[in-house]
């Protein structure tokens, strides 16, 4: 889990003090090689998403001085999932002419 401390600024409003906003990045495998046996390219993609949050409140201020609570997605942990690779041109067969 990343985290930055952040003002939230959300319509016009914002928050007194900076926010701990986390997030998922990077850190998951992925991969592309040859296959042999299938004569294409077999690709591995895992992407990083959350596994666990919680909602968290704050109030914000707005330029008339109003305030209002505002609701937000807090990252508690991170995971690795398999995804469905992106088909590129370089993921086809090439076929070799014979001579």
């Amino acid at each position: 889990v990343d985290s930055k401390l952040t003002v939230m600024e959300v319509n016009g409003c914002v928050s007194a003090e900076p926010v701990n906003v986390t997030s998922c990045a990077g850190r998951c495998k992925s991969s592309s090689i040859y296959s042999a046996a299938a004569n294409t390219m077999m690709h591995h993609c895992e992407c990083c998403h959350e596994a666990k949050t919680s909602t968290r409140r704050l109030e914000l201020t707005c330029s008339d001085g109003s305030k209002v609570q505002h609701s937000y997605t807090h990252v508690e942990t991170c995971h690795c999932s398999k995804e469905e690779c992106p088909i590129s041109s370089t993921s086809k067969p090439q076929r070799r002419r014979r001579r």
